[in-house]
């Protein structure tokens, strides 16, 4: 029997874990080599260090153990804090691809005609496919923070350099920073029809906000105005980027992310509701947002062509302003056809 817990069915938790468990296995191998690993043979590399310096003090000048071992400690604790090159990809891509892989590829294959004709609910197959992007974010840093764990057990030693506390605080930062990613990830995925328009815009939107801002600057730098404001901008506008959680989590405006992330999912499901079988393929699940995505690929290709059209002016000694303007041009008539493409070109045939 589905427990009935919200929406649990055991038919589709099975189907979507079946599709996408294999990210799960390998997300939770890489921590463990680039992250687990490394800090369960502290105390052993210590150790080691330490008594080859006593049996080799020739290569060792000024070598002192114990500050040696406080150094270590420092080292440890700033890796439980400061996140690795690998971690940053898994915390902002993997929420990312998760969810196309779910919603997405779900579309692509037509699939969610099939589960429109069997006995489930929109709420059961939404909140299945919920559990199963969590469980495959969740478990690979859950298992990983139970091995470190469970070596503080094993080895009495290793507690000099890392505690319990230090593996709960690294746990629980990334499943926070994983849920506002991956309530970012539905909300694109429940937005668009294709498996490339909803990788292409969430990956987009993820860093619109100090993007946008950041052409502005650029575009009004090129004609000779001062960004003082911008700047200011920009670094309140940081706090509150979905990105910025990544390296910097402690400045993050952590109330405001947590909420955010709540409402995320709940629009995710309203708009999920309102997907219609009809446009699943399309580069957008709703056709009122076409012009929006018109005029906002057209406006940011734009303001990026008149800054390169203007770095073009100036290796070539013609007139910035005209470059500039050239470069807009460019950028309307470019950005307006390439928008138009690929709508055109994933409209539904049915």
């Amino acid at each position: 029997m589905d427990l009935k817990i919200l929406g649990y069915n055991k038919t589709l938790f099975k189907k979507d874990w079946n599709m996408s468990k294999w990210s799960a296995f390998f997300i939770a191998g890489m921590l463990f080599f680039t992250m687990t690993l490394g800090i369960i043979r502290t105390n052993s590399e210590y150790e080691t260090i330490v008594k080859e310096a006593e049996e080799h003090p020739e290569h060792y000048d000024y070598f002192d153990a114990e500050e040696y071992k406080e150094s270590t400690k420092d080292f440890v604790k700033f890796r439980f804090k400061e996140l690795t090159f690998i971690e940053m990809i898994i915390l902002a891509l993997v929420p990312i691809s998760i969810a196309t892989l779910l919603f997405g590829e779900e579309k692509r294959r037509k699939t969610f005609e099939v589960l429109a004709t069997m006995p489930f609910t929109r709420w059961e197959i939404f909140f299945n496919k919920l559990l199963v992007a969590f469980t495959n974010l969740i478990f690979p840093f859950l298992i990983n923070a139970l091995i470190m764990t469970l070596a503080l057990g094993i080895s009495k030693n290793l507690r000099e350099f890392y505690s319990v506390g230090l593996v709960m605080t690294w746990l629980g930062a990334n499943i926070f920073r994983l849920f506002v990613f991956l309530g970012f990830s539905f909300l694109f995925a429940t937005l668009t029809g294709t498996s490339i328009s909803q990788i292409a815009l969430t990956a987009i939107f993820l860093i619109f906000p100090l993007g946008f801002m950041g052409l502005i600057e650029m575009n009004l730098s090129a004609w000779g105005y001062t960004t003082v404001k911008i700047d200011e901008i920009l670094n309140i506008l940081a706090r509150y980027s979905i990105p910025y959680l990544v390296f910097n989590l402690e400045r993050s405006a952590i109330i405001f992310h947590f909420i955010s992330g709540i409402l995320m999912f709940i629009f995710a499901k309203i708009l999920f509701d309102k997907n219609t079988i009809e446009r699943s393929g399309e580069t957008l699940e709703f056709e009122s947002l076409e012009t929006f995505f018109k005029v906002g690929v057209t406006g940011c290709i734009s303001l990026l062509t008149g800054v390169i059209f203007e770095s073009i002016g100036w290796s070539f000694d013609f007139p910035y302003s005209v470059s500039i303007i050239i470069g807009y041009v460019v950028g309307i008539v470019l950005g307006w056809l390439i928008a138009t493409y690929s709508i055109k070109l994933n409209r539904s045939k049915i």
